[in-house]
């Protein structure tokens, strides 16, 4: 919990610190690739995190890594959490900052589980469904699980849109169970 009490707090100072709303996707683009490139290299996400390693030596590796392949305001906000000694959060920080972007642009992330893959023509119809019904531009997350039998399970932050044939076919056991038998 207090991890991502940290990831909200940074990522939404991030978020402030952008003066030009020009500059946001640039920023965006900038931290998801860092925070990949961290996460993808356990040698760099080591040194960095090292609590024995001095910050200048710290310092110096993002600055040669990432100097001028990112852009000011990422470059400062990477000294930041190295000055802070929370660059160990980036990639919560990352993701917490991803849905912030998304929020700003009101898109939403959507769990949508199938049991097989949905084909595109399919999906495309699926998401103006799920655009119009929630009045937000809806990014799917698909997923395939057999166990949905058919139809469709949409996850949306806590809300659950359960349209599977296996939710359909419960509930009718269920009444069929409670059904008095005829004497």
């Amino acid at each position: 919990m207090a991890d991502r009490v940290v990831a909200s707090r940074y990522a939404e100072a991030l978020l402030a610190s952008i003066a030009d709303p020009g500059q946001l996707e640039t920023v965006h683009e900038n931290v998801s690739a860092v925070a990949g490139v961290v996460s993808d290299n356990l040698r760099l996400k080591t040194f960095l995190e090292g609590p024995s390693i001095a910050e200048a030596d710290k310092h110096a590796i993002v600055e040669k890594v990432f100097g001028d392949k990112v852009d000011p305001t990422t470059r400062d906000f990477l000294r930041l959490l190295l000055d802070k000694h929370r660059i160990d959060h980036l990639a919560d920080i990352a993701q917490e900052f991803q849905r912030l972007v998304e929020e700003r642009r009101g898109q939403v992330r959507v769990r949508v589980t199938t049991a097989i893959p949905l084909p595109p023509d399919m999906a495309d119809r699926l998401k103006r469904a799920l655009d119009v019904s929630l009045g937000l531009d809806c990014i799917l997350e698909p997923r395939v699980d057999a166990r949905v039998v058919g139809g469709v399970v949409a996850v949306v932050g806590d809300r659950v849109i359960d349209g599977s044939i296996r939710t359909a076919f419960d509930e009718m056991r269920k009444e069929l169970m409670g059904a008095p038998l005829p004497t």
